[in-house]
């Protein structure tokens, strides 16, 4: 099993970076001038993209709202752990998966595909109970479903969501 997760990770990591190397090589015309071709600087390159944008759909989640999640949350490292115990991109807590239906060893939290799958899951619910309003949705990622003011921290959280939204116009 845990040679098969090594495996399904490189070839994943492999996927990544072809994504990316794919990315910079797509070109945009500028102009009519004969010669006149640049890279476009509206090509965002997010790491997990496919991952991001499946699990984003699965569960009805704007796309560039999750990845601001996954951004502000983990700047897109999943080995990262929180100080109180979050683990992976969308840093989810353990018992936040197992309410959701993780049956897997806290180890797997760090496996993207598994920790995307838990927190996306447990974004849509934030989304859908804030009508998708993006404060809101932040609000109840951040502190927890049933939170209805809006706290500093937060406050911050949606702040920085909402540039990193900003800066993909």
């Amino acid at each position: 099993m845990q040679f098969l997760k090594i495996l399904l990770s490189t070839a994943f990591a492999v996927f990544f970076i072809f994504e990316i190397s794919w990315a910079h090589t797509v070109l945009n015309v500028v102009g009519s001038k004969e010669g006149s071709v640049t890279i476009s600087s509206k090509i965002p390159v997010r790491p997990y993209e496919f991952l991001i944008q499946k699990f984003a759909n699965k569960y009805k989640v704007p796309v560039n709202l999750a990845h601001a999640v996954v951004r502000v949350e983990s700047d897109y490292k999943a080995d990262i752990k929180g100080a109180a115990g979050e683990i992976g991109l969308m840093q989810i807590k353990p018992s936040t998966a197992r309410g959701l239906g993780f049956k897997g060893s806290v180890q797997d939290l760090y496996d993207p595909a598994t920790n995307l799958e838990y927190g996306m899951r447990y974004l849509a619910r934030a989304y859908k109970l804030s009508g998708g309003n993006t404060c809101g949705t932040i609000l109840k990622y951040n502190a927890g479903h049933a939170a209805k003011k809006m706290n500093s921290i937060s406050e911050k959280y949606c702040s920085k969501v909402k540039t990193y939204l900003a800066s993909l116009k």
